[in-house]
């Protein structure tokens, strides 16, 4: 059976004011049911199981409305969803608002039952939408409907503790197959691990000092240790993290090494000084700077590799 939607969607009222020929009698029981008046022709054409549903001798007692004189045809879906799907069939009807991803699983999953391929695509660019903002769930949708780039995007921004059975998410991972499951599981590890891995042998202060020509000895290690913590985080809260996203994290690392002047903003001065100036250590921040852009890219050719490693065969294929 089709997923209901949040209760506070309600159908529109287009399905009972317009014309039609036919009535499509939504809900899983008489307490919520709701009639939507609509053209054979136009669901026809869009639907070939729809098309042969109207061909179908109706059993006695569903024989025309009352109302409006208009065969009835029983269909189990919710109302919510069948007005947005209706709405999504619809020539010169406002589409409805796709908000979050049980409605995008509830309207593929319609689709499909009702083989109504014609408004995937618009479904697809609603499941990107949430790829970064509730990955896992959106994973397990696109591998349902065999999404492979999607599952792919959802995966990259996926972070272990992302993998929390929210409420019904149980429900949607029966729909998916183990062997999707543990390539989920396993890009997140893998990719948490090697990042860390890269961000430590990266960002290592001896190597750091070294190039910068920087003399603050201990003073120095330890500015380099929290830098390297406050990378690390970052990562850890955005795998997809730019050079741009860590040069904002110099900005959240307290105090230069010891006989450096301190600065208010030392992220700014990173990205503005490349002179030798700052923190009259010569080199310092563009080997910062350097190191920074280096992690981001490795980190990112890091991703790459094991995505199309872990991705690289058919969705639910081993």
């Amino acid at each position: 059976m089709t997923p209901p939607l949040p209760p506070s969607s309600t159908p529109s009222t287009f399905f009972t004011a317009n014309g039609g020929d036919v009535i499509l009698r939504a809900g899983p029981d008489l307490r919520s049911k709701h009639d939507f008046r609509v053209h054979k022709v136009i669901i026809s054409l869009a639907s070939s199981v729809f098309e042969d549903m109207f061909g179908l001798p109706q059993p006695p007692g569903h024989g025309l409305n009352e109302a409006y004189q208009l065969p009835i045809v029983d269909v189990p879906d919710s109302p919510d969803v069948l007005d947005k799907l209706l709405r999504l069939i619809y020539p010169g009807v406002e589409p409805p608002e796709i908000a979050d991803i049980p409605t995008v699983t509830a309207l593929l999953s319609a689709a499909d039952k009702y083989n109504i391929m014609t408004i995937y695509p618009v479904l697809r660019d609603a499941l990107k939408t949430f790829l970064r903002g509730d990955s896992f769930r959106a994973y397990v949708v696109a591998c349902r409907f065999g999404f492979l780039e999607e599952a792919r995007e959802a995966a990259k921004f996926g972070t272990v503790h992302h993998a929390t059975w929210g409420r019904g998410l149980e429900e949607e991972v029966q729909h998916i197959s183990s062997v999707d499951l543990l390539r989920w599981v396993t890009f997140v590890q893998q990719r948490e691990d090697q990042g860390r891995l890269y961000i430590r042998d990266t960002l290592d202060w001896t190597q750091l000092g070294e190039l910068s020509d920087c003399r603050h000895g201990e003073g120095g290690a330890a500015f380099y240790s929290r830098l390297r913590k406050a990378v690390k985080n970052a990562f850890a809260i955005n795998p997809c993290v730019g050079s741009n996203d860590l040069f904002a994290v110099l900005d959240r690392v307290p105090d230069p090494p010891p006989g450096c002047p301190s600065l208010p903003n030392p992220g700014e001065f990173y990205r503005g000084y490349d002179d030798g100036d700052a923190f009259n250590c010569p080199l310092l921040p563009m080997s910062i700077r350097n190191s920074l852009i280096e992690i981001a890219e490795g980190l990112d050719d890091l991703r790459r590799a094991s995505l199309d490693k872990i991705f690289g065969k058919e969705l639910g294929s081993s």
